[in-house]
């Protein structure tokens, strides 16, 4: 997936920015500049999927939750955080 160079990013936030209809602009010239810049990459990222950088973290929940908690503390030795520097 190949990134965008600075001016590209600049220049679609700046014409977004411009028509964004949450800021005042026209929904269909919103939609014509999203349209406009093609997406980066083999294809455009979609909650079905995301982009290869987005991960999504399910807290634990019950017993395992209690388990997680005490994986840290055991990582974490018996002072209970990380050592300290002065």
């Amino acid at each position: 997936m190949s990134s965008p160079t600075p001016e590209e990013r600049r220049r679609r936030r700046a014409l977004l920015r411009a028509h964004h209809p949450d800021l005042g602009g026209d929904p269909e010239a919103f939609i014509r500049a999203m349209a406009a810049f093609p997406a980066h990459g083999s294809r455009t990222p979609t909650p079905q999927h995301p982009a290869d950088d987005v991960r999504f973290v399910c807290r634990p929940r019950g017993l395992a939750r209690i388990a997680a908690w005490y994986r840290v503390q055991l990582r974490r030795g018996r002072r209970g955080g990380p050592p300290r520097v002065l």
